[in-house]
């Protein structure tokens, strides 16, 4: 497909797992702690949870990035039809949020099959269709390095808890909105706003402008970094959103407070 979107939520219903296989383009994975690249060729293993699915600037301007998939989804009633086991297991030492699976020779073998069964649906009946994923959870439990498909499925099934504080300061300075910064901490909005007041004293929006505002104050101290470098590295989405914002708040603008000009105080901000 040909995206026409920038930041798209990827929500996982309860207890879903899925592999994917980026057969063409890339695109961004933002998970609440991390960012994971994938692009063509890259598999990747994900437990259910909140997640955005970012695009990529094209390699070339005239040009959109094309990206393709090949996807399956597991849920514990499934595989517990394939498996004796009871995923209700201790803890798994690595828990599995999102991670890039290394697609080794076998489980290349098994998309290139996948991809057979989806270009020709008539083959694919429920026992077909049933084998493979068993043997795709075998195949991934190797790859994973899980000893065992039951350290696997149990990894995979187990939800993960994320430190609220912990998600807050891994997107500061990245230009996602309140709303998708709740969407990763899995709240509601209203619920969110509710906590983060609670947490640090202050709405999240304020809080957030100000963290990118120090930032780049810091930033503009580095005669070698332009003023477009600057707004990108302090999580704002264009050069002239940042200079509108530093010129609201701070009564100059950025290349005004490189070059001496007087600048108001962040800290009247935080009142």
């Amino acid at each position: 497909m040909a995206p026409k979107f920038k930041r798209l939520p990827k929500s996982f219903y309860d207890d879903e797992a899925c592999f994917l296989f980026v057969s063409k383009g890339r695109f961004k994975f933002r998970t609440p702690l991390d960012e994971i690249h994938f692009s063509e060729g890259d598999g990747m293993l994900a437990q259910c949870g909140n997640y955005l699915m970012e695009t990529l600037p094209a390699e070339r301007s005239d040009s959109r990035e094309i990206v393709s998939v090949i996807g399956a989804f597991f849920y514990p009633d499934m595989v517990k039809e394939f498996f004796t086991t009871d995923l209700r297991m201790a803890p798994f030492r690595e828990p599995i949020t999102v991670s890039k699976v290394s697609v080794a020779p076998m489980l290349t073998s098994f998309v290139e099959g996948l991809n057979h069964l989806l270009e020709n649906p008539a083959l694919a009946d429920e026992n077909l269709v049933s084998t493979k994923l068993k043997e795709l959870l075998i195949l991934l439990s190797k790859s994973e390095q899980a000893g065992t498909v039951n350290n696997l499925l149990d990894s995979l099934f187990t939800p993960y808890t994320y430190d609220f504080k912990k998600v807050v300061q891994q997107h500061l300075l990245t230009d996602i909105t309140v709303a998708e910064l709740a969407y990763l901490t899995g709240m509601a909005p209203a619920t969110f706003t509710r906590r983060f007041r609670d947490t640090y004293r202050q709405s999240p929006a304020k809080y957030l402008l100000l963290k990118k505002l120090d930032y780049s104050l810091k930033l503009l101290e580095m005669p070698a970094k332009s003023i477009s470098e600057i707004a990108f590295e302090s999580g704002f989405n264009t050069a002239s959103s940042f200079n509108k914002v530093f010129k609201k708040y701070l009564g100059t603008t950025p290349s005004g407070y490189r070059n001496g000009e007087k600048a108001n105080s962040l800290s009247q901000m935080e009142n």
